[in-house]
């Protein structure tokens, strides 16, 4: 356990690097589809309550816990949702079925519903634009593929909450 968590800490420039490129391909996707790109206020919002931070205990706290759920509360729950039950338990399942031959292209199948799932839950909690949905389906399915890799909950978790800590980091230094 100790080595997936230093694995996968070792691998955050690449998650970060991955995650500006996840933004360019779902910028040029959406482009490419017709979507409108998301609006800087969304970003804004962000921003600020981020910023506004330290101007006050009662801030301090909320954005403190907005924190701990954007890192760590959410992207446990949607991994045990989405990637390991939704995804990895039917897999598990059939395997030992006497189906086990399509076990492959349930996968494939399951992936793409896992991931719009993921995406529409994100969509229906918090009306993001499109593009907005496409970058999640993208992630989801990365998730997805990570998973079946590694075969460990830990690793996708932590991918998550990486991705989620370099979103707060660039609404952070990109400019408004």
């Amino acid at each position: 356990m100790k080595n997936d968590i230093k694995t996968t800490l070792k691998a955050w420039p690449v998650i970060a690097l991955a995650t500006i490129g996840l933004c360019f391909l779902t910028q040029k996707t959406a482009e490419l589809l017709g979507f409108p790109l998301p609006d800087q206020q969304h970003v804004d919002v962000v921003r600020k309550c981020l910023l506004s931070m330290f101007s006050s205990k009662k801030s301090f706290y909320t954005c403190l816990f907005l924190l701990a759920q954007v890192l760590f509360i959410l992207p446990f729950l949607e991994e045990l949702l989405f990637r390991w039950l939704i995804f990895k338990f039917p897999i598990r399942k059939l395997s030992k079925s006497k189906l086990a031959s399509k076990t492959k292209k349930c996968a494939i199948v399951l992936s793409i519903i896992s991931s719009v799932l993921f995406s529409a839950a994100h969509y229906i909690t918090q009306p993001f634009p499109d593009a907005a949905f496409v970058a999640l389906f993208y992630f989801g399915l990365a998730q997805s593929y990570l998973y079946m890799k590694t075969d460990r909950l830990l690793c996708i978790f932590l991918n998550h909450m990486l991705f989620n800590l370099t979103n707060v980091v660039l609404v952070l230094i990109v400019p408004a």
